[in-house]
């Protein structure tokens, strides 16, 4: 392992271990604040222990279960319809004056104000929620399938015109690798986006999940159970995103040395 790999490991994690122990030393070495308004990592920890045995009739599994199916639905969902959408938009110019209008008005709407009108219209079970992550989810992929296809070198597809690559050939081997870098990149702060807007709308409307159990804690008055669900929403959140890094160092090898960690 190389010294600059090394600093990568150990700068991230001592920015974690100096905000865990100003975090101890505010709440239990000095008792700066109250734990009514800031509990210490110790009772977090044993919020965490009580929920994961049980708490509210859910376990910590259970509300991982279903943050998580309807997350991963919504996602699926807009990688589905968005990077098709993002591509089609940026490679025929009909498809870009005819969907480029609506996702300029839809793009500003940040996605829980679509709350209450998905409570309308698909009622407050998992179908109102998978629609608000779609809608959460859709805009990142598409915004960057479509700008990682408009950014492609004309250079390079003139030289592929010039071997006489048709559109076909040109668009699936020259233009869609070409472009796959930005589009990893939409679906990773896609992915980003669903994990923070299911815990939003769980906010308002669900019987389970992380943004359930944080409301859960904040209606009993238990501070440790809110900054215990908060804690397990970031964790999982980075999972997600070093797993995507890594899938996509994977998948794409030849663009492994323009790649950044976020």
């Amino acid at each position: 392992m190389t010294a600059t790999k090394i600093l990568r490991l150990v700068v991230p994690c001592t920015a974690l271990v100096l905000f865990a122990l100003a975090w101890w030393a505010a709440t239990d070495a000095l008792r700066l604040v109250s734990p009514f308004v800031l509990p210490s990592p110790g009772d977090v920890l044993g919020g965490l222990a009580r929920v994961s045995r049980g708490y509210m009739g859910s376990t910590l599994l259970d509300h991982l279960i279903a943050s998580m199916s309807v997350m991963l639905s919504g996602f699926a969902l807009a990688l589905v319809i968005g990077i098709p959408l993002g591509v089609a938009m940026a490679w025929f110019p009909l498809v870009d004056r005819l969907f480029g209008p609506l996702v300029a008005v839809l793009r500003p709407i940040p996605p829980p104000a679509w709350i209450p009108l998905a409570i309308l219209w698909f009622g407050i079970g998992l179908s109102g929620r998978t629609f608000i992550v779609f809608v959460a989810a859709l805009v990142p992929v598409l915004v960057n399938s479509y700008v990682g296809v408009r950014e492609v070198p004309q250079n390079v597809i003139a030289a592929a015109r010039t071997l006489g690559a048709n559109q076909r050939v040109l668009l699936t081997e020259v233009v869609l690798p070409a472009a796959a870098p930005v589009i990893f990149t939409g679906m990773r702060i896609s992915v980003g986006v669903a994990w923070a807007t299911i815990v939003a709308a769980e906010l308002v409307v669900a019987e389970r999940g992380f943004g359930f159990l944080i409301m859960s804690g904040y209606r009993n008055f238990e501070a440790e159970i809110m900054a215990g669900g908060m804690l397990i929403i970031a964790a999982i959140g980075a999972l997600m995103n070093v797993a995507f890094l890594l899938v996509e160092r994977r998948v794409l090898r030849w663009n492994a040395g323009d790649s950044r960690d976020v």
